[in-house]
């Protein structure tokens, strides 16, 4: 899951691969966005979405239906080459919920986009 930071605090459903590369998981986001994100892929900005500098817990579906502001805090995914096993999004570390969290939002979001200002 991945969510725009100073968006609307909807989140796209974007497929985290172990194997996936962080240029493929940015246009996958950009080729989901159905239109909303109108700027090209490479300009996106990708953050994992764990407080704490990639420290503390993910980000909710609630954090994000709130708002989320800004990036401070949150690691950036500089490297667009690496793998998302390597910077954080390995599938065994996404977490996963209940269906009673899930369906009050606490179901993690993984990724933050920022676009271009």
């Amino acid at each position: 899951m991945c969510t725009i930071v100073g968006g609307t605090g909807s989140t796209l459903d974007v497929g985290i691969d172990n194997g996936r590369t962080i240029n493929q998981l940015t246009e996958t986001i950009k080729d989901r966005s159905d239109g909303l994100i109108k700027d090209p892929w490479p300009s996106l900005q990708l953050f994992l979405a764990k407080k704490d500098e990639g420290r503390g817990p993910w980000l909710t579906q609630l954090d994000a239906v709130q708002g989320v502001s800004g990036t401070s805090g949150y690691k950036r995914l500089l490297f667009p080459d690496a793998k998302l096993r390597d910077v954080g999004l390995a599938r065994r570390q996404l977490g996963g919920v209940s269906d009673k969290e899930l369906a009050v939002g606490k179901s993690p979001v993984h990724v933050l986009v920022k676009l271009p200002e």
